[in-house]
């Protein structure tokens, strides 16, 4: 059973401690009186009042500090690892307020934990993979069961690559979420970095095909290199899961204050249902040939991680059966300069294929 709480909806505190004052003082003025009129001695009559005064304050401050009890238990239990405790937040003065701050954070606290736990196994399940394959293979070698052969090494060099790249995502989302600040920024021609991540992308998807379109002169604020793996993560992607050849179409554009670029693809799309998981760590969607990519999701969280850092964002715009489209939008960009291009002549890069 529920014990009431006279003052729990008023919204302040000192409100609170007021009505305590004044109706304690009318308590103990009326207790005296009332001791007054019945003749009761002199000595009594001050013991009863006080002992009035001080059952009402008990029954109108009822629940006024249980909350902050409850969170120091509450708080003992998160230092033990517990973070499913929660207070009651029903006040609606100071304490209440204090009292949904720290269940919020309770919240955070358990979610942070949940993906700290989910994030720790599975970055050793990528790791054992390759690192079970390529024993594996060192044992057949060993033994003489298997020949160290041009096509066992390559395997054998595949994994180490992939194991790699899976501990160089891993140390890049340790710097990222040290919140180590981005240095080197300087301007950068967005149109030609996004040309020369297309030259990259190709060198590793041969089969696919890249047209950038950019206004020229187009220039934002941002560090180079973090910019870069943003746009070689997405864009490699896009021409990982595109159809082969049909080209995946980056497109640059200006904005007020801002630059956006667009990476759509031709591929399996990505199910309705999993469109808000696309930035998770190790993420990767089910049903779809994505799942088949080679790669141990982590691109997709690192890529926005760092635009967030360069006051960003990234999102998944568009969702349909022939393919998805990433849209990635920088802010402080520069403005175009009149001279990148004749007055005559349509200020935006030419339409180049990379195949």
């Amino acid at each position: 059973m529920t014990l009431p709480r006279p003052l729990e909806q008023i919204p302040s505190i000192k409100v609170k401690l007021s009505i305590l004052i004044v109706a304690a003082v009318a308590m103990t003025a009326t207790t005296s009186q009332i001791g007054f009129w019945l003749g009761w001695p002199v000595w009594i009559r001050p013991i009863v009042s006080g002992a009035a005064a001080l059952l009402m304050v008990q029954f109108l401050a009822r629940g006024m500090t249980q909350p902050l009890r409850w969170m120091a238990e509450a708080a003992t239990a998160m230092a033990e690892g517990n973070y499913s405790r929660r207070v009651n937040d029903a006040a609606a003065d100071e304490v209440g307020d204090l009292a949904r701050s720290f269940n919020a954070m309770a919240a955070e606290l358990a979610e942070t934990d949940r993906q700290r736990k989910e994030f720790v196994a599975n970055a050793s399940h990528e790791l054992r993979t390759p690192v079970a394959a390529l024993r594996s293979m060192l044992e057949n070698l060993v033994d003489g069961v298997g020949q160290p052969d041009t096509d066992t090494l390559n395997r054998m060099l595949a994994r180490a690559e992939h194991m790699s790249t899976l501990v160089g995502q891993l140390l890049d989302l340790s710097r990222l979420d040290s919140g180590l600040g981005l240095d080197n920024v300087r301007p950068v021609d967005l149109g030609d970095l996004l040309h020369e991540v297309a030259e990259e992308v190709m060198t590793t998807h041969p089969r696919s095909s890249v047209i950038v379109r950019s206004p020229m002169g187009l220039r934002i604020d941002g560090h180079p290199d973090r910019l870069r793996q943003v746009f070689v993560n997405v864009v490699g992607n896009a021409a990982r899961f595109s159809h082969p050849g049909e080209p995946v179409l980056v497109t640059a554009t200006q904005h007020d204050g801002s630059a956006g670029v667009a990476i759509r693809d031709t591929g399996p799309g990505i199910p309705a249902e999993e469109r808000h998981k696309v930035f998770e760590r190790f993420w990767q969607a089910g049903g779809t040939a994505r799942t088949g990519g080679g790669g141990a999701g982590l691109g997709l969280a690192i890529s926005k991680q760092i635009v967030d850092q360069h006051g960003g964002t990234i999102e998944l715009s568009e969702n349909k059966p022939t393919g998805a489209c990433f849209v990635v939008t920088l802010p402080r960009v520069q403005p175009i300069h009149p001279t990148a291009a004749p007055a005559n002549e349509q200020a935006i890069r030419p339409i180049r294929l990379v195949s």
